[in-house]
């Protein structure tokens, strides 16, 4: 734990894509809102961090309460990942220690920490279904429906990657039972195990999330086999190719050997999660990359599930040195990163600082600039939101989604002017572009300009430079008379 939060406290912003959009919602939920954004509460299913960090942020500085968080997430992915292997073997074992190489994944990178949070807790969940199997149907029931409730606050796919796995592990017995016709019994096991997702479901309808609308959309097929690396794909693309060949070529050996000794129900329920992984389609609910999360869970419940046999002990020291070298190489690859953002951030976060208080900032880049990049910076404008009381349209404020709104003036004014036609107006030099910018930009204060490549913003006399930086640039808008003509 110690090694993998060194990166953390080593930069002013960890350097992962939707980050700066969180801590701008954290501001707003510790604030209560202000005169741009309102605070509106409702049972999401995508909380956990907007439950944990705004109290937390009361006690100690936003920025370090939302660091602290991001330890919680790799403490409680960790730490369930040892209960989970400790229930299903029966023994105390350094294999589940492994779960510790796979924090550092692709979706943590995104940004996506409150499905990563969940996947801690579903873990936990998963552990303590097994553990108290043999107790009272009453303890279990009672037990079972807060993990499920914790789950489904956390986020909606780790609520769904824990049903998958709590109905894989009883579809074994409730088969055995319906051959043997024990009505009784698996009348007895549905009901138990269905209701803890009661209070969930009905969560889901009052939320919305269940009616959210928004285009269903699946990858070429061929591409599930590469998402499956995001559980390790980082920053040096040989670095993280070689440990998963050897984490996969670990696992297969032991398998075809019959030394993985995973339990048998669970190797159901991650056959079951495996081929949701496979139906589940990359978009849908308004949200993306839902199978692209998924990896990182299954190899988890994987390293939690088994108890591996070595042929002897100095295999198994031998195994355990290399797995511990990986874990440092690959921390000292990501905090030479994350050190080279940390310059990069601090010299922005200054621009963003010299902004006057409340003022509106738009924000264009294209959509080329939404991809994977080691020090990403599209959502950087969103923090002059904490930082100077902002306008920021960019702001995640999906009401199935977030509990921050846009209060009512100003939804017209997000809505109107798109970061890519700002874009193509004044970086590519499109007339057409210019000549129809919405009326509604022209109540701007500021653009900020940004791009995973130097952004070289056309001479235009309604914008002045105010901060100039290769990938981050803020021009004030100059709202002269001739600039006025342009508006009509």
């Amino acid at each position: 734990m110690a090694l993998v939060t060194i990166p953390l406290f080593s930069t002013v912003l960890p350097p992962l894509f939707d980050y700066p959009n969180h801590l701008a919602r954290m501001h707003l939920l510790t604030e209560g809102g202000n005169a741009f954004y309102a605070v509106h509460w409702a049972p999401l299913p995508n909380l956990a961090q907007d439950l944990i960090v705004p109290p937390l942020g009361r006690l100690v500085p936003l920025e370090l309460a939302s660091k602290l968080f991001l330890v919680m997430m790799f403490g409680v992915i960790a730490a369930s990942a040892v209960w989970l292997n400790r229930v299903a073997t029966n023994s105390w074992r350094m294999w589940p220690l492994l779960a510790f190489l796979l924090l550092y994944n692709r979706s943590f990178l995104w940004g996506f920490v409150n499905y990563l949070f969940g996947i801690g807790v579903a873990l936990c969940g998963i552990a303590s279904w097994l553990a108290l199997e043999k107790q009272g149907w009453r303890a279990r029931g009672l037990a079972s429906s807060l993990m499920a409730l914790a789950c489904y606050f956390s986020h909606i796919i780790a609520f769904g990657f824990y049903a998958l796995v709590i109905w894989g592990l009883e579809a074994v017995p409730a088969t055995t039972e319906l051959r043997l016709r024990d009505w009784r019994a698996m009348g007895r096991r549905i009901t138990v195990t269905g209701s803890q997702f009661l209070i969930p479901a009905l969560l889901l309808v009052a939320s919305g999330q269940a009616a959210a609308q928004g285009p269903i959309s699946y990858i070429n097929f061929l591409r599930k086999a590469d998402l499956m690396f995001g559980a390790f794909d980082n920053y040096d693309r040989i670095l993280d190719l070689a440990c998963f060949a050897l984490f996969l070529g670990l696992i297969a050996w032991l398998a075809i050997t019959g030394r993985l000794r995973i339990h048998p129900r669970l190797a159901w329920a991650a056959g079951i999660v495996f081929t949701a992984y496979l139906l589940l389609p990359s978009q849908m609910f308004g949200g993306s990359a839902a199978d692209h999360r998924l990896p990182p869970a299954l190899f988890l419940l994987l390293v939690a599930s088994s108890g591996p046999r070595f042929p002897n002990r100095s295999i198994a020291v031998a195994i355990g040195i290399l797995a511990a070298s990986m874990l440092v190489t690959r921390l000292a690859m990501i905090e030479a990163v994350w050190l080279r953002a940390n310059t990069v951030y601090a010299a922005d976060l200054a621009g963003i600082d010299a902004l006057p208080p409340r003022v509106k900032l738009a924000v264009a880049y294209p959509a080329s600039a939404v991809n994977f990049t080691p020090i990403p910076e599209v959502h950087l404008a969103t923090l002059a939101i904490a930082r100077r009381d902002a306008f920021v349209p960019t702001l995640f404020t999906f009401p199935t989604q977030q509990p921050v709104v846009l209060q009512p003036p100003y939804v017209p004014l997000a809505e109107t002017v798109p970061h890519d036609q700002l874009w193509s107006a004044f970086v590519a030099n499109n007339s057409s572009a210019l000549a129809n910018l919405p009326v509604a930009f022209w109540q701007y204060d500021f653009v900020a300009f940004t791009d995973n490549r130097p952004v070289h913003v056309s001479r235009n006399h309604c914008l002045e430079p105010m901060f100039l930086r290769p990938t981050f640039q803020i021009f004030a808008v100059v709202h002269a008379p001739s600039c006025r003509l342009a508006e009509g």
